[in-house]
Formats: C-alpha cells, sequence, structure tokens
C-alpha cells in the first residue's frame, strides 16, 4: 500500500475530527469531519483508503491535528449470534496524543 498524504485546511471556527471505522478483516477505514463536512480518506486513485492498524493511520496522520478521535467497531460476532444487526455499533474516544 503506497501512504499519500493529504492536506486538509482546518475549519477555524469548527471542530476537526477523526472518525476511524474497523471493519471485518482487521482494516480500518478513515474519515475526517470538519463541522458538516464528513470526508472518507482515500487515495490517489479516489478509492477509500484502508488501514492495517491504528499506528498506520497515526503515521499516516503525523502532521494533522484533530479536537477528537473516534473508533467506532462492529464485530460479525453479534450478528452471527443473533443480535439485533440494527443495535448501535460501540464507538470510543481515543486517546491521540
Amino acid at each position: 500500500m503506497t501512504t499519500r498524504f493529504v492536506h486538509i485546511r482546518h475549519n477555524p471556527g469548527g471542530n476537526m475530527n477523526l472518525f476511524i471505522e474497523s471493519i471485518e478483516g482487521g482494516t480500518y477505514l478513515a474519515s475526517m469531519v470538519d463541522g458538516q463536512d464528513k470526508k472518507l480518506v482515500r487515495d490517489k486513485h479516489n478509492h477509500p483508503m484502508a488501514f492495517h492498524c491504528l499506528n498506520e493511520i497515526k503515521e499516516h496522520f503525523a502532521h494533522q491535528t484533530f479536537d477528537e478521535v473516534w473508533l467506532k467497531q462492529a464485530t460479525p460476532y453479534d450478528e452471527m449470534c443473533g443480535s439485533d444487526i440494527n443495535q448501535e455499533k460501540l464507538e470510543m474516544l481515543v486517546d491521540w496524543h
């Protein structure tokens, strides 16, 4: 995977947050939210950028500051065991510093 750094303009009046979603196969997707504007992080081919661990995401965003970083985790275990698939996914605030 080629890492590509993207320059993000920070909205001085708003909050810049990072949302990381854990998906099947040990893969993570990241989205940046600036006020009401949410953008999925994409590679140079405009495909969603997949990360393999949180450290890889930290390295990618080493020069970016976020007000909050959130991790959303969905596990297929709940769905396989018959839990309500509409149930809210686990979201937690991550200490990013």
